[in-house]
């Protein structure tokens, strides 16, 4: 069935909702998991841009030392759920746009099934979907399943 499971976290009650999902379909096809936050670094960039060059650089340099710890606690609670289920677990936090770091991750590590929450962090972004939920649903080439709230 399942080999390997990509769990996509923002760190939020969606993405750990979904990550539940997520360990146990993992745990009933003995899948590898793994979970990937995606620093998006970008839209940093673009907010600091209002300052002059170096107090930017050291706001960026803050702004993405606090993004990755957020990533990697996000990561470790999942972590933590797949050592209870006995589940083999990798974590991933890296940079970058996530919607297009998902599916590239996806692509290259020959992921069987992308989980995720229907809402991330930022709320509700679009009408039913979050916008990356949403690019990650319409782009993938493998199953993607999307948790709904609680």
């Amino acid at each position: 069935m399942f080999e390997s499971i990509l769990i996509a976290t923002d760190g939020s009650r969606h993405a750990e909702n979904a990550a539940k999902a997520g360990i146990e379909i993992a745990k009933l096809s003995k899948a590898k998991v793994t979970a990937m936050y995606v620093a998006d670094i970008g839209k940093e960039y673009s907010a600091a841009g209002e300052f002059s060059f170096n107090i930017a650089d050291e706001v960026i340099s803050e702004l993405k030392s606090s993004l990755l710890k957020q990533g990697a606690e996000a990561t470790g609670r999942i972590k933590a759920m797949a050592n209870d289920a006995g589940i083999p677990f990798e974590s991933k936090v890296i940079e970058g746009h996530p919607a297009d770091e998902i599916l590239k991750f996806a692509a290259e590590n020959k992921v069987n099934l992308i989980v995720m929450g229907s809402i991330g962090a930022r709320g509700l972004a679009r009408f039913l979907l979050g916008s990356v939920t949403e690019k990650v649903v319409r782009n993938s080439k493998v199953p993607v399943l999307v948790v709904h709230g609680e």
